[in-house]
């Protein structure tokens, strides 16, 4: 049976050469800047065609909506205060979640280090964990933790452990074999080479366990509500769906990807604050 170590791969960080860019940008600003106007048009234009489409019969409003029909559900339900509502449950699910499931899985992956026989033994369970897919699980936990936040935070949390246990853990399994032994020569004891050694070089490993694990949080969060709920923005999708009313649907669609793209932003910051060590 492979070991925990032999689930996941090394992250590696391609280059400019190896993506076959060229020197047209004479800084990263100006890249990134570049990058961030053509994106935004992107989106403009795509709206528009949408807009302008629906407007003229070419799109189905009643299938496929209208950007506008979408902004008029979402300023309608932030007058009644259910969008921040909506907005703030999802949220609060999410990021409890993530912290119980992806940083407590990474903390134990870490802690694995500790005993290979240990990892070992057990890896075909962990793989076997993570192999149940979160529509199985939610049902089962509604039932053992009934149906207010605990059991959103639960699902969320196994969103996330395996992924970030397994990531954590092959880091921890790639530290400097050699300086492990240069530090064992000065009598270092197992916990202070655990402590500062193994996790810092660790932590690239470790982020990007965090950095895969945020869209499989929102997604348990989503999934959550779509079992059970009173508020959420898996909820609002939910009370779309069951009415036909695709505007509602599209609305929280749209609600996800912007959620998804400020916990992205955050977990970037924290990459930054975390692997800044590395800079220096």
């Amino acid at each position: 049976m492979k070991a925990i170590s032999d689930t996941v791969s090394a992250p590696v960080a391609p280059t400019r050469q190896s993506r076959g860019e060229t020197t047209f940008f004479k800084s990263a600003a100006t890249r990134r800047y570049f990058l961030i106007f053509l994106q935004i048009t992107i989106v403009v234009g795509l709206l528009a065609y949408w807009e302008i489409g629906a407007r003229t019969g070419y799109i189905s409003r009643f299938l496929f909506s209208s950007p506008s029909q979408i902004w008029d559900v979402l300023a309608q339900r932030m007058e009644s205060g259910e969008l921040f509502n909506d907005i703030l449950t999802t949220t609060e699910e999410t990021l409890i979640g993530f912290v119980v499931g992806a940083i407590g899985g990474s903390v134990l992956g870490l802690l694995l280090w500790y005993s290979k026989f240990i990892s070992d033994l057990a890896a075909p369970f962990i793989a076997a964990i993570g192999s149940i897919p979160v529509l199985a699980i939610a049902p089962i936990t509604i039932i053992w933790f009934g149906t207010e936040m605990l059991s959103k935070v639960m699902i969320v949390a196994f969103s996330c452990v395996v992924v970030s246990l397994t990531t954590s853990y092959r880091g921890a399994q790639r530290t400097d074999q050699d300086l492990i032994n240069l530090m064992r020569s000065f009598n270092a004891s197992r916990s202070a080479i655990f402590r500062k050694l193994v996790v810092p070089s660790s932590m690239t490993w470790v982020v990007s366990g965090l950095k895969l694990n945020v869209g499989f949080a929102l997604i348990g969060a989503i999934v959550a509500e779509y079992i059970s709920s009173d508020a959420g923005v898996g909820h609002m999708i939910l009370l779309g769906s069951s009415n036909f009313g695709m505007n509602i649907v599209l609305a929280g669609v749209a609600l996800v990807m912007i959620m998804m793209l400020v916990f992205n932003a955050l977990i970037n910051l924290l990459e930054r604050f975390i692997l800044s060590w590395e800079r220096k």
